[in-house]
């Protein structure tokens, strides 16, 4: 395999700049070392800088598969069991008519944040780093939204609108306007799988579908889930290369002569 080759492939599992400085450090002490040590170091530093994304995945799988159904969700839906009935959350909006509109709003931004991010946040976190600044944006989103599983109204509605809030305001700043296009192409490929995952099981099978919604796949998931993940490890690291990553000096200065 030759060098430029063998960069470019470093290149796409760390970042140019990375791939760049580890590829110098070899070649510089192969000189001395032989083409069979350079090899054998490449190889170790391909599987140092590859684990995040088979790591990425089981963490988006382990997201989806348990902690979605059966760990945060389950217990803030008991924490409103306990402490106030479906019937004391129609008083609310009876009482705060004006309001209604307004949870309902709350209500849809906050589905759809973790919805999505129930696969993309474990993932971006894993294959990208804690420290990443994509991953501190989906984090905070992630934290507003998830209280929606109370099914109170009295929160969903305040933390669903901070939410929105956080979305405009990250558009709106060129600091973290990019992060947010990946956050929403990741709700788009999430909206996408789902409806199109919907359509095609009630077109195969109608009676099937009105006892169980979606089939389960062969992970124990409902089939639209490994799908979107499958999606989001093919089309994350390129959309995170295009959009978060910087250029190469040297292509930025081809394109400017």
């Amino acid at each position: 395999m030759p060098k430029t080759t063998a960069e470019w492939l470093l290149a796409r599992l760390a970042t140019p700049d990375r791939a760049a400085a580890i590829m110098g450090d070899l070649t510089e002490m192969a000189a001395t070392r032989g083409r069979l040590w350079f090899w054998m170091a490449y190889a170790r530093s391909l599987v140092a800088v590859a684990w995040r994304t088979p790591a990425a995945v089981v963490a988006a799988i382990v997201s989806v598969k348990y902690l979605r159904r059966s760990g945060l969700p389950r217990l803030l839906y008991a924490i409103h069991l306990y402490g106030i009935s479906f019937n004391n959350s129609r008083l609310w909006f009876q009482h705060r008519s004006h309001l209604a509109h307004l949870a309902h709003f709350s209500w849809i931004v906050s589905l759809g944040v973790v919805f999505t991010l129930w696969i993309l946040l474990p993932y971006v976190a894993i294959r990208f780093g804690l420290r990443n600044p994509l991953t501190r944006l989906a984090g905070i989103l992630f934290l507003f939204a998830v209280p929606v599983y109370t099914f109170r109204p009295q929160i969903y509605t305040s933390t669903g609108l901070i939410c929105a809030l956080i979305v405009v305001a990250a558009l709106a700043s060129a600091l973290w306007r990019k992060q947010m296009i990946f956050l929403l192409a990741g709700y788009a490929i999430h909206e996408l799988v789902y409806y199109a995952c919907y359509y095609a099981s009630v077109a195969h099978s109608p009676a099937a579908f009105r006892d169980n919604p979606f089939p389960l796949s062969l992970f124990g998931m409902r089939i639209d889930d490994p799908v979107g993940i499958a999606i989001t490890v093919m089309i994350g690291p390129p959309l995170y290369r295009w959009l978060l990553q910087p250029r190469p000096t040297g292509v930025a200065h081809a394109e400017l002569a």
